[in-house]
């Protein structure tokens, strides 16, 4: 029996798709918490990030990435072990429904929720708003002019 045949199969598909989001969303919140507060934590509060130059933080930026990455690889698999109470009623297969391997949900949430990875971003964002915003003074500062001016006499 094909899944469009029967609306019962179509309706515990969608329920299957609900339950593994719904463990998809715990899981991406609570593993980025403790992320977070464990893992990250030296990363985020102790580290000066006045000091930190922009290649640095988009080192961290990706060391952060590469750990959620991580964790949602393991998390995903976690998933898929825990079983759907309606496995196997009228045929429905648990394991073809291509949710449950995806874990593309797990992801953006540690993604979305970790407030490392949003702080990180955020530092990184305004020392590039300094950058551009210093060199757009400096072309029209009078002291850049003369600066050209010396060094076309010379």
């Amino acid at each position: 029996m094909k899944l469009d045949d029967d609306p019962k199969l179509i309706f515990i598909r969608l329920i299957s798709i609900l339950y593994v989001t719904m463990f998809y969303v715990i899981f991406g919140i609570v593993l980025s918490y403790f992320l977070d507060e464990y893992g990250f934590h030296d990363l985020y509060l102790n580290n000066n990030d006045s000091s930190d130059s922009i290649p640095q933080l988009i080192f961290e930026i990706g060391l952060v990435v590469g750990i959620i990455s991580c964790f949602a690889f393991f998390g995903r698999h976690i998933v898929q072990l825990i079983p759907f109470p309606l496995d196997s009623i009228m045929g429905f297969d648990y394991e073809t429904t291509r949710e449950v391997a995806a874990g593309a949900v797990l992801f953006v949430f540690m993604f979305n929720f970790s407030s490392t990875l949003a702080h990180k971003f955020s530092v990184l964002k305004s020392r590039l708003n300094e950058i551009k915003t210093k060199h757009k003074y400096d072309i029209n500062d009078i002291s850049y002019f003369t600066v050209l001016e010396k060094n076309n006499s010379a």
